[in-house]
């Protein structure tokens, strides 16, 4: 693509780089300048406009980002129609979105003609909301250079995926100690209802006990057996070790612990156990709070179905320390 300044009368088939306001007439930036164009603009005593003019070797702007977006394509996504240079990639579901950043990072370093932008990987997302945007920055990108990026792509698989929240049938247990109430009951409640809504849920079993092995068991067990698949446990009191009061109850009703502290804070306490097909997280404190914590990752992944397990909670240390 060759672009610079040309006589008006040398224009005729070049795209104008800059938009130029005639009397009664306005010539965007990006339109292709057709005869009737340059009789206007000499009409109106203008001299040299700057311009973009494509070669052969060259792909126009649109088609450019149209082909690198339909290369993300997914079953899960929607490519919107490519304008000034821009192809929008939409959502079709909500959910979290997955990206691969390796992938996206190999496509912007073909060339800087071609950007690819994303929501952060594993950000919630609605359905019809943009989570990426892909932008050729001049008026049109060499052929080989846009080959480059979609081969880029295409060495991936999935590179932009959205994982769809899929129901879950949520019970809730309050433990409490003798003659000491749970402190802020209400808003947590309040608090978590307000997550949950947010992925689709809602809480369907509420249930209080006393907080003692034996009797957070039976609890567990009762709300298994009422037809919950996911059991957060709002503790009287922290859990501080493996062998404290809410995993030892999880063991109890013949359970087991999958994973207890994660690398995110606020949200170091949190503890992830299974009774049979019924995932069970022990909450920490600061899932009372609506500020965002790791419980709010946790949450997620669960109700997008994803896998949780030691090594996706050990993964979240870099970017864990919620500020």
């Amino acid at each position: 693509m060759k672009f610079g300044e040309v006589p008006v009368r040398a224009a005729v088939g070049t795209v104008l780089a800059h938009s130029i306001r005639l009397e009664g007439v306005r010539l965007g930036k990006g339109r292709t300048l057709d005869a009737n164009d340059i009789a206007q603009l000499e009409a109106a005593a203008v001299d040299t406009v700057t311009v973009a003019r494509l070669e052969d070797t060259d792909v126009a702007e649109d088609a450019a980002a149209a082909r690198i977006a339909q290369a993300l394509a997914h079953h899960s996504v929607a490519i919107e129609d490519a304008k000034t240079g821009r192809a929008n990639v939409t959502s079709r579901v909500a959910g979290l979105c997955l990206v691969d950043a390796a992938a996206i990072h190999s496509m912007n370093a073909v060339h800087e003609a071609v950007t690819v932008a994303t929501v952060a990987p594993c950000a919630v997302v609605a359905a019809g909301q943009v989570i990426a945007t892909v932008k050729i920055i001049p008026y049109a990108v060499a052929r080989d250079t846009l080959d480059a990026v979609v081969g880029s792509v295409e060495s991936h698989r999935n590179v932009l995926t959205v994982q769809p929240f899929v129901p879950r049938t949520v019970g809730v247990i309050f433990s409490e100690l003798p003659a000491v109430p749970f402190k802020g009951r209400e808003k947590a409640e309040r608090v978590l209802t307000e997550r949950l809504e947010r992925l689709g849920g809602r809480i369907d079993h509420l249930m209080d006990s006393p907080h003692e092995i034996a009797a957070l068991a039976t609890a567990m067990q009762d709300l298994a057996a009422g037809g919950a698949d996911l059991i957060l446990l709002f503790g009287a009191s922290a859990i501080v070790d493996r062998g404290d009061v809410i995993p030892a109850a999880i063991e109890h009703a013949g359970g087991r612990i999958s994973h207890f502290g994660m690398p995110v804070e606020p949200g170091n306490m949190l503890l992830l156990g299974r009774l049979g097909d019924v995932d069970v997280v022990g909450l920490p404190g600061c899932a009372r709070s609506p500020k965002l914590n790791g419980f709010d990752w946790v949450l997620e992944r669960l109700f997008a179905a994803l896998p949780l397990a030691s090594e996706e909670i050990a993964s979240m240390g870099v970017g864990g320390l919620i500020v």
